[in-house]
């Protein structure tokens, strides 16, 4: 039996028993590697024994092929979509690739690779910025320039091979710009912003990965970044699709899946990975849209980053708890369903060019693939219904009217949360699931 009573708890709440982590002993001069026991040891991770470079090295690569390999959800000559982001852990994953298909035929890794660098440099930053920035990235492009490259913006489904012989400079993409910038700007709240542009992103790697004839897309996402993923897609009511969002493989697309293979790294493996590698590798910082304003992401996003700083063992046990969710039967029973939009643009749900009609309708959200989850929920009617009460009750009431109306609200919110409205919003929403319904109610009209 638990023997903590409320007397053990201050203002601060159970922060008291939580201590932090203690630094481990710095690595002692001329210490060996207790792998190999012949190199001298060059760094000491936490809560691991020192390693030599070589081993340390290994150990990471090992992670990242044993990941792929457990799993078996790649096949062998596969053509393999590889996002090109620029940032730390994007540069390691590419790295690992290249020397998995440098070796020798018992240990060669068998895929495909073919890299896409998605612009969205256009949201935030000048012209005169973002072409600084686009020219930087592009220099941590070209170290890889043994991969086939292609370019594509944010929320098109147009694409251009990139070329490094010349000055690269893509062009006719601004339709596709305006749209999405056009977009976002009718979007109210920050953290609908950041879920919109999340939500496009996934979008643009499925469509250019079947115009490329690629089953997979692989994403740079380790323990950290899944963390702040779970957390923040808890926050924005997208808890149906929880499970993909962490998982090793997200599925929901049986056309294009996308995988993490290196979801089991930490920072100080990714920094240190670069700091040792056989060839110094360039690479850009993260930079996340609408960062510096206030929105349930970021929120989160810090909290985690404070985390990691005082507590990185708990930090990858909020990522752990993501393994332990499961994916919804209603998305297994519909996992052939094309989430796509059936060659539908579905941004143009948000600019009001798309209606969906009730003979597309099915158990699955058009916008982002998830399982529709709202239909007889207790928690969103009960949202509704306490909106239903304070924009129609008021003190002037009388005690009849108020029972009345009661009965009515009922029918009205239970209505409202199953999308049996007869009006063109609501027959709108009825397509898509909570986390979905919420960005398009935050859009002005």
């Amino acid at each position: 039996m638990c023997s903590i009573v409320e007397d053990d708890f201050g203002d601060e709440g159970g922060a008291h028993g939580m201590k932090e982590d203690t630094p481990q002993p710095e690595l002692a001069a001329n210490e060996l590697c207790r792998k190999c026991n012949t190199e001298m040891a060059v760094l000491k991770l936490n809560l691991k024994e020192p390693q030599c470079r070589m081993c340390f090295l290994n150990y990471v690569r090992h992670k990242f092929r044993a990941s792929l390999g457990s799993t078996k959800v790649v096949r062998r000559g596969s053509r393999v979509l590889i996002v090109f982001t620029g940032t730390p852990e994007n540069v390691t994953l590419l790295d690992m690739i290249r020397f998995g298909l440098e070796q020798d035929s018992f240990k060669q890794l068998r895929i495909v690779p073919i890299l896409l660098y998605v612009d969205d440099d256009f949201i935030e930053n000048t012209d005169e910025l973002r072409l600084q920035e686009f020219a930087k990235r592009m220099d941590v492009l070209q170290q890889f320039s043994s991969f086939p490259s292609y370019y594509t913006v944010c929320g098109s489904s147009k694409y251009v091979e990139i070329t490094f012989k010349d000055s690269f400079s893509p062009a006719g993409f601004e339709q596709d710009e305006q749209r999405l910038l056009q977009v976002l700007e009718a979007v109210r709240s920050v953290s609908s912003k950041q879920d919109l542009l999340e939500q496009v992103h996934k979008q643009t790697y499925r469509k250019i990965a079947k115009a490329l004839n690629c089953n997979y897309v692989f994403l740079s996402d380790i323990g950290i970044d899944l963390a702040k993923t779970l957390l923040s897609n808890v926050a924005l009511g997208r808890g149906c699709s929880l499970a993909q969002d962490v998982a090793f493989c997200d599925d929901r697309d049986d056309a294009v899946k996308l995988i993490r293979p290196v979801r089991d790294l930490n920072p100080d493996e990714v920094s240190n990975y670069l700091q040792f590698c056989e060839a110094k590798l360039l690479y850009r910082p993260f930079v996340k849209h609408y960062e510096d304003k206030p929105s349930l992401q970021n929120l989160t996003a810090k909290f985690i980053d404070n985390l990691q700083q005082s507590f990185p063992s708990t930090v990858s046990t909020v990522f752990r708890t993501g393994d332990k969710l499961d994916v919804p039967k209603a998305v297994q029973k519909t996992a052939s369903t094309d989430c796509s939009g059936d060659g539908h643009d579905l941004l143009a749900l948000f600019d009001k060019t798309l209606t969906l009609s009730d003979q597309l309708a099915g158990e699955r959200c058009r916008f982002c693939g998830a399982v529709l989850d709202y239909r007889g929920s207790k928690t969103l009617f009960a949202t509704e219904y306490s909106r239903l009460v304070s924009s129609r009750i008021n003190a002037a009431c009388s005690h009849e009217e108020i029972l009345q109306k009661s009965k009515q609200m009922e029918l009205d919110a239970e209505r409202a949360v199953n999308g049996e409205e007869t009006n063109e919003q609501q027959e709108l929403l009825k397509h898509l699931c909570h986390g979905c319904r919420n960005i398009f109610e935050d859009v002005n009209e």
